[in-house]
């Protein structure tokens, strides 16, 4: 009797457990991205300066406000100012010691919102669809001017600044923060004022940044690291500063020569140092003056003994006096 072979079941390749890493896009116009480090330092900046916001937005409009961290990101400048609504509210920042300038962008829902708090109104939901005049602009602005201390307050772990206003417009075309293809750091919060909502976002150049979130990263590791580690590196650092050879020397009374007198000196002239005997000398390291010393000597040799230590302010100089040899 034939038997008929059962087709042998096939066992299916296990490419999931030996799949490797997939591929990721990689945009040659990002290059330079925030690491985790510095998103979670920016991130607790933007908490900060959203309570900054929240209070100052309610103590100026007297009404009901929450201002929101909403996200962090960045991207080149020119994507950014693509979004960006035209008309709109544009406030260009000056952080100095900071280079280049950072905006803040309000809503134009929010603006309208607050002007109308500020004159009287309710800051109700239906807003007119238009650019800011110049009275609702100039109310707006003493707003943003009211916020620069919380600013200040928000990047002080990062960065002391000193923010003020440089200019408002209307098109985002005209802000010239960066270059299209630069990148920004982006953090947009949720602003809630009364029954208007909207997203407002502040944008700073990452260069101007990065050597400061740079710095704090390697203070941050510089604190996290073990005390047997940091005893090593104290222990090193004190060998070969024990090592390092310095100029030490002993100082008369300084004085003080017109440049005819020094070019009229003579083999045999004695020029007197005005500093008297029984005055101590100043002995001086690498130029800084450390011990009072007095000089004598030692069997066949000079010497200095060490007194006191020297005063820091610079002893008054004399004036230069030359005996002519006869």
């Amino acid at each position: 009797m034939a038997v008929a072979a059962s087709p042998i079941p096939r066992v299916p390749a296990r490419r999931d457990a030996r799949r490797r890493g997939e591929p990721r896009p990689f945009d040659f116009r990002r290059p330079t991205t925030l690491s985790r480090e510095h998103v979670r330092t920016m991130q607790i900046v933007q908490e900060t300066l959203a309570r900054g916001f929240t209070t100052t937005f309610a103590s100026a409009l007297r009404a009901v406000t929450n201002v929101s961290i909403r996200d962090i990101e960045q991207r080149p400048y020119d994507e950014y100012v693509r979004v960006l609504p035209n008309p709109g509210v544009h406030t260009l920042l000056s952080l100095r010691p900071l280079s280049g300038t950072a905006m803040l962008q309000i809503p134009l829902p929010v603006a309208f919102a607050m002007t109308e708090l500020l004159l009287g109104g309710s800051g109700r939901a239906d807003q007119p669809r238009r650019g800011l005049t110049d009275l609702e602009q100039a109310l707006v602005r003493g707003i943003v001017e009211q916020t620069l201390p919380e600013i200040r307050y928000s990047f002080e772990q990062i960065v002391m600044l000193e923010p003020a206003i440089a200019g408002v417009e209307a098109n985002p075309q005209f802000a010239q923060l960066a270059a299209p293809t630069d990148m920004v750091i982006i953090a947009s919060f949720d602003v809630k004022i009364e029954a208007v909502t909207d997203v407002m976002t502040l944008c700073i150049p990452f260069s101007s940044l990065q050597p400061h979130l740079e710095a704090l990263s390697v203070n941050a590791n510089a604190r996290d690291q073990s005390p047997d580690k940091a005893a090593r590196q104290r222990a090193q650092l004190q060998d070969h500063v024990n090592g390092s050879p310095v100029q030490a020397s002993a100082v008369f009374r300084p004085l003080v020569a017109a440049t005819s007198t020094l070019v009229g000196l003579e083999v045999g002239d004695v020029i007197l140092l005005h500093h008297p005997v029984d005055h101590p000398l100043t002995l001086e390291v690498g130029g800084v003056p450390t011990y009072d010393v007095t000089i004598g000597r030692l069997n066949r040799y000079l010497a200095l003994q060490v007194g006191d230590t020297a005063p820091q302010q610079t002893r008054t100089p004399s004036r230069l006096r030359v005996v002519k040899h006869p």
